[in-house]
Order: structure tokens, then sequence, then C-alpha cells
């Protein structure tokens, strides 16, 4: 009896931690009254990247806004998003992010049938309906500094980037990464494969082997997992984290990352669904970068020296203060149609 009554306290603190970190398949967090606000998400919250960091900041969105009830559900960008954005919708959600490219089929088909309701596209690149937005994240000023890091590091003047799908922001990403690489080893080549899909870990770690074997001493990824990080760390390769930061997993090889932060732009798109200046924000598009805190380069591995540190934190300070442009003379518009790699990059891109 004394065991089992010393072992009540244990199942319960095990019980709570499993529900702080389990699923969100469609949890709902009620955080007071007012505005019924739903988060879409592309696939679970466990990926370690693009859903994790979306949840996250969602959840921090509707614990500092009073007004906010929250609704999630992982895994809605498949064959049944169309469905699944009309029952949010007739269930009373006034915002709701589809946390995905994927779901702009399902945006056109549905949002004009529900002006009362806004729909926020998460990567979009156009304008859907008068009641769709975009929002998405300057990722590629974080990879360029990540690439400052790559290319002062590298030995072999080989670095492998395992890469989802060529979609234009995949691209500005690479050829973001391969311009701060170039920046600071002008001898350094980024190798690219193709995954084929946004989350497929068998494939990322596949294609991961890959480039390791022609001579990649540095690896990063554009993916939805961290299959890449795993790989490096099986095979004693520094890593580049991209979505999040995975350092956690792999201290011994990390350098740093690209890390998505999608509290504040979530927090204005809700404010202004709010207050009714939505309509106000210039073709009802957020696209936040590091001034604006959107995206972030994560903290250092014990590995990177001082004076890569120091021009990193140098480059990034520019970057904010609009003294550094990653692309300069390229506007937001062209950026989204970019369908070239950089001179430096080994890699091919489907034909279009």
């Amino acid at each position: 009896m004394k065991c089992i009554l010393a072992l009540i306290p244990l199942a319960i603190l095990l019980a709570s931690l499993a529900g702080a970190v389990g699923s969100a398949e469609e949890s709902n967090t009620s955080i007071g009254g007012g505005l019924n606000v739903t988060l879409l998400d592309f696939g679970p919250v466990g990926d370690h990247g693009w859903t994790y960091e979306a949840h996250l900041g969602a959840t921090e969105m509707a614990k500092n806004l009073s007004y906010v009830n929250l609704s999630e559900k992982e895994n809605a960008a498949g064959p049944d998003a169309a469905q699944i954005l009309r029952d949010y919708a007739n269930n009373g959600a006034n915002l709701i992010f589809c946390h995905s490219y994927n779901f702009i089929d399902a945006i056109k088909e549905v949002a004009p049938g529900y002006p009362d309701v806004v729909f926020m596209w998460g990567g979009g690149t156009e304008k859907l309906a008068a009641n769709a937005g975009a929002y998405y994240g300057r990722i590629y000023e974080a990879q360029y500094l990540a690439g400052i890091v790559a290319g002062s590091m590298t030995k072999t003047r080989k670095i492998g980037f395992v890469a989802a799908l060529p979609t234009s922001q995949v691209i500005i990403g690479i050829n973001a990464f391969a311009k701060g690489a170039a920046s600071s080893n002008p001898q350094a080549k980024v190798y690219v494969e193709w995954i084929g899909d946004w989350y497929d870990p068998g494939k990322e770690r596949a294609v991961a082997l890959s480039l390791i074997s022609k001579g990649c001493d540095i690896m990063t990824h554009w993916s939805d997992s961290d299959a890449t990080g795993q790989i490096a760390d099986e095979m004693g390769i520094y890593f580049i984290s991209f979505g999040s930061d995975t350092g956690r997993f792999s201290p011994r090889v990390y350098l740093t990352g690209a890390v998505w932060r999608w509290q504040p732009i979530t927090t204005d798109i809700v404010e202004s669904v709010h207050n009714g200046t939505w309509k106000s924000q210039p073709g009802q598009e957020w696209w936040y970068g590091l001034a604006e805190g959107g995206v972030e380069i994560a903290p250092f591995g014990d590995n990177v020296p001082s004076n890569v540190r120091s021009l990193v934190d140098e480059k990034r300070n520019e970057i904010v203060q609009k003294k550094l442009a990653v692309f300069p003379g390229l506007s937001d518009k062209q950026l989204k149609e970019m369908y070239y790699l950089e001179p430096n990059v080994v890699g091919k891109l489907p034909a279009q």
C-alpha cells in the first residue's frame, strides 16, 4: 500500500506532462470571449519545424490576447481541407489561419461562400478572395546569416542542402543561404537535392546521406522534420537547422539555425481583425522578417568560433537597419516569382 501511495504523485505528474506535449489534432484553448480563431496545421505538431513553431506562436498569441478563443487541428491540409474549412466556418470561426501553401485550392473554393470569415493563407503568394489574406516570414534573412556560418566553417567547401519542393519560397531560401556562404567563402558550393514532399523523414534521411557521400561536411535543410539533423549527428557532420531551434537534439554537431517566430505576425493579424482594420493592410498581406521579429537566427552552438559569431551579429544588425539587402533590387513580387539558382549552387530545378 505504501508503494502504491508513493506512485500516485508520479502518475499524476506523468499524466500532466503527457497532456502538455500531447497532440493538437483537434484542441480548443478557450482564453476568453470575443474572437474565435482557428489554426489549421499542415502536419503534426511533433514535426519540430513548421507546424511546431506555428503551434507555439499561436498559443502564445492566444495567451496574450484575452478575447481570443483558439482552436487548432493538425494534418488539415489533405484532400479534406475544403470540408475542414467549411466545418470551422459553420461553427463560428471568425479568423482561420490556413498554415500551409497547400491550402490554396481549399481557400479558393470555400472563402467566397463565407464573406464574414477571414481566411489567412500561410506562405501565400497571391490574393485568393476578397476575405482572404496571406502571411509569411522572411526566413531567407535568417538563412543568409546561417549561410555565413556554413561558409566560414566548411573544410571541404561542400555544403549540403536537403530541400522539400521547388516552390519559390524554398528557392529563395536556398539562394539566400548560398549568398551568405559565398560572402564568407567564395569557394564554397551548396549542393541541393530534393525530397519531393514537405514531410517525409525516410526520404529526407536518404537525401541527407546522399549529400554526405558527396563530401558535404555541413548539412542544412528546408523540410518539416529533423531527419537531416539526426543523420548529421549520427555521421558527425556539422548541422544547421531550419524552421525551429533543434540544437537540443544534436548539440555536438549543431552550429545554428533559421527559426520561424509566428507570435508577432499572428498577433498583429488577430488584432487587425478584432479592431476592424484588417482591410486597411496593403493587399491584406503580412510578411515579417528579422526587424519585425518574424524570423530569427538560432543561438550558436559551442563549435562556432567567436569571430564567426561577431560577423553574423554584424550582418544581422545591418539587415535589421536596412543597410544590407539579401536580394538588392528585387521587389517582393519578383522574389515570389524566383525560379533560378545562384552560381554557387550545385543542383537543378525541374523544368517549368
